[in-house]
């Protein structure tokens, strides 16, 4: 006879506990979107510190344990433990802090010497020239909807405008509504749509960035916030361990392994997905700078960066990368190039999300792919620029507790694996 006792069959006090976990995670998770819009200059140096940590995460114990195999290879020579050995010996994490620091500013002033001169000179000659081309799209349209909708559509269209430019003398009578557009006329459609696109683009610049410029609005605060940055980069990347022993130590007795517990979850999340990414970034980057290169697709350096930044973002970060470059394409070269390009972006990305991720980044986030995209849309709606880089971890941190929370709610207590980092 089967002695394992039967589940116990769900009840309504356990959906509810179960639905008040949810409602519970949600306001958790909208008090910090709150506490991001009212302080966003102490958040925004905050969550880019953190970002930029786990970041730094890896290089830093990989230099961490060259200077250590170091360290013990000089215990060869006498005298050594003896005048400075508990000395270097303590301070070894701080030292490879500063190797990773010297590194990456070494990198960041010759990359920056050699690579932003380029990246100018082609994002300058390709907003120059998709100007060019949209005014000859622009025409192109105008006399086909002469030609075949109705003459004089776009003349009705923004008749406002080119009133305006007659009262201002910039534009003879216009001609009558069954003639097709004139080239004075046009040149005011033209106008009439950039500014009407600057507009829109300001707007939606407004609403990306709030506070954006007060935040940086100086040299001095910008300066002074880098500073700050880099500074508890530092404190973070060596005393990592001692911060969270200090935090755990202000709370009761009684929720000290559970907040130990939920930490670990989701550094280890943190730790993984930003590794993954950054990895995955420069990898795409490279390979669609290569592929550009090999079609003498214009602008592949610039195209090739664009990409490697949008993969950052996972799901949307693609589409993003792609469609940039295959807008390019169409605006310079046949269409038949901008299929080949996608076949072999297609092709990589196939690639990439069945092999690579899997291996480099794995499932360690746990969300779904719409959750990814409404978690960005609305963090970037309540915190512009800031909401979409701590979208993912905030969404994140929200998902280790409920998966906390329902597993203590099967097995009665929550057994999270250490992480890996």
């Amino acid at each position: 006879m089967d002695a394992t006792p039967a589940k116990s069959p769900a009840t309504p006090e356990k959906a509810l506990r179960a639905l008040l976990s949810w409602v519970t995670s949600l306001l958790v998770l909208g008090a910090i979107g709150l506490l991001i819009h009212y302080f966003y200059a102490l958040t925004s140096v905050l969550m880019v510190v953190l970002i930029l940590t786990y970041m730094l995460l890896g290089p830093v114990n990989v230099v961490e344990q060259g200077l250590r195999g170091v360290e013990s290879w000089l215990h060869r020579f006498p005298g050594y433990e003896r005048l400075m050995g508990s000395f270097v010996r303590e301070r070894l994490r701080a030292l490879a802090v500063l190797v990773v620091y010297l590194f990456f500013a070494i990198i960041l002033v010759w990359g920056g010497g050699k690579f932003l001169p380029l990246l100018g000179r082609q994002f300058g000659d390709m907003s120059a020239r998709i100007g060019v081309q949209l005014v000859e799209i622009s025409d192109r349209v105008i006399d086909w909807s002469d030609a075949h909708v109705r003459r004089g559509l776009f003349r009705n269209i923004f008749s406002q405008d080119i009133q305006q430019a007659e009262r201002l003398g910039q534009v003879k009578q216009h001609s009558p509504d069954g003639n097709p557009v004139t080239a004075e006329e046009k040149r005011v459609i033209h106008q009439s749509l950039l500014n009407n696109t600057v507009a829109h683009l300001e707007n939606i610049a407004a609403s990306a960035l709030p506070n954006f410029i007060n935040l940086v609005g100086g040299t001095l605060n910008g300066l002074l916030y880098a500073l700050v940055a880099i500074l508890l980069m530092f404190y973070f990347l060596t005393d990592g361990h001692k911060i969270k022993k200090k935090w755990l130590f202000l709370l009761p007795n009684s929720m000290r392994p559970t907040a130990d517990s939920l930490l670990a979850r989701f550094h280890q999340v943190m730790f993984a997905f930003i590794k993954g990414q950054v990895m995955l970034g420069i990898l795409t980057g490279a390979y669609m700078f290569v592929i550009y290169t090999l079609f003498h697709v214009p602008y592949a350096f610039l195209l090739g960066c664009i990409f490697a930044v949008a993969e950052l973002l996972p799901v949307v970060g693609t589409w993003i990368g792609i469609g940039i470059g295959l807008a390019v394409i169409l605006l310079n070269m046949p269409p038949i190039v901008a299929v080949w390009v996608w076949l072999c972006s297609y092709a990589y990305q196939t690639i990439k999300d069945n092999i690579l991720a899997p291996k480099v980044v794995g499932d360690v986030m746990g969300l779904h792919p719409l959750v990814i995209i409404l978690a960005l849309l609305i963090c970037a709606k309540v915190a512009g620029l800031l909401g979409v880089l701590v979208a993912l971890p905030l969404a994140s941190a929200v998902n280790v507790i409920i998966r906390w929370l329902l597993e203590k709610e099967h097995s009665g207590k929550a057994t999270l694996g250490e992480p890996h980092a």
